[in-house]
């Protein structure tokens, strides 16, 4: 719509602070997104890093929709664009942190995890924020810098790659997703709504059902993220439970495994005491009937000894 009215400065203006609705939060939307995913939100450094994020964005809302943020028309071969004035240069060092603060945090949470499912699914979530990153060339314009309209397609290509992931690698929770982009979208639409009324009574009127809308929503979305997280505790409650039998069951096991070395060990020193039985045995035997035949040899020896004795007396009477 602002390349259709390049002609009407007034429009051009219009659709760009449009736009910038969006783009204000885009770089504090995403460091959220990451700090969450990391699972570093309720560690304070990050928490308050967060709400200062929200906070500027809130603060270069209300600066976009004056002439300090953008004004004028820079016409160039490809389109046009609005001029940055100094509001729109101080929104730049913010939105340069915070998207630095992003890819640091999500490299690095990459780097150390061992969860082969996770990795995958963070490489291609890193992959597509660098795509979406080559989009802020769409800048350029407002700094009279002319350069195609290319940059407007890796949004494109970034969805499209997270939308893979979500898809292909179960990434993230598709119940929460479809939830809170639909509540998104429609409180997007209704901020719009209501920031573009044609006069004040208007704006407390919109602004009022959309405060009322905003209520609805959050007690839905709270609903749904209950509603996950009280699954998820229970996924974790089961998986806890299987570490925890699996671990008795390779225990026992192991016991098992020891029972039968143990088993072997006293068939084989059984079988060993059978052996040094039978050798006792036979040595018994030999020993016994050797022991009896030394029994009577001594007899026979005292027989003949009594019989020698016989034949001296008669032989010593003969004389």
């Amino acid at each position: 719509m602002m390349f259709k009215n390049c002609t009407d400065e007034k429009w051009v203006v219009f659709w760009d602070r449009f736009i910038y609705l969006g783009v204000v939060w885009m770089s504090f939307l995403v460091y959220h997104f990451v700090v969450v995913l990391i699972q570093k939100i309720k560690e304070k450094p990050y928490k308050i890093l967060v709400f200062l994020g929200y906070f500027l964005g809130f603060i270069f809302l209300l600066i976009s929709r004056t002439d300090y943020f953008v004004k004028d028309v820079f016409n160039y071969e490809w389109g046009c664009h609005t001029v940055a004035q100094i509001g729109h240069h101080l929104f730049l060092i913010p939105f340069t942190l915070y998207i630095s603060f992003t890819t640091y945090e999500l490299w690095n949470y990459l780097r150390k995890t061992f969860d082969q499912k996770l990795k995958t699914q963070l490489k291609y979530l890193f992959i597509s924020f660098l795509f979406a990153y080559i989009g802020a060339i769409e800048f350029l314009p407002a700094y009279k810098i002319s350069v195609f309209p290319i940059g407007y397609v890796f949004p494109i290509i970034w969805i499209g790659i997270v939308a893979y992931a979500i898809v292909s690698h179960q990434f993230l929770n598709v119940k929460v997703i479809a939830t809170d982009g639909l509540i998104a979208l429609i409180m997007f639409s209704l901020l719009a709504f209501t920031l573009l009324s044609e006069n004040v009574y208007y704006f407390l009127i919109r602004g009022f059902f959309l405060v009322l809308i905003g209520v609805l929503s959050w007690l839905a979305v709270k609903g749904v993220h209950r509603e996950v997280r009280e699954k998820e505790r229970l996924e974790l409650a089961v998986k806890e439970k299987t570490k925890e039998l699996e671990k008795k069951t390779m225990e026992l096991e192991e016991k098992t495994m020891e029972l039968e070395k143990r088993k072997k060990e006293l068939e084989i020193a059984f079988e060993l005491i059978k052996r040094e039985k039978e050798q006792l045995e036979k040595f018994y035997k030999i020993t016994i009937g050797r022991e009896l035949k030394m029994v009577e040899l001594k007899k026979e020896i005292e027989r003949l000894k009594e019989k020698l004795k016989t034949y001296e007396k008669s032989s010593t009477n003969n004389h």
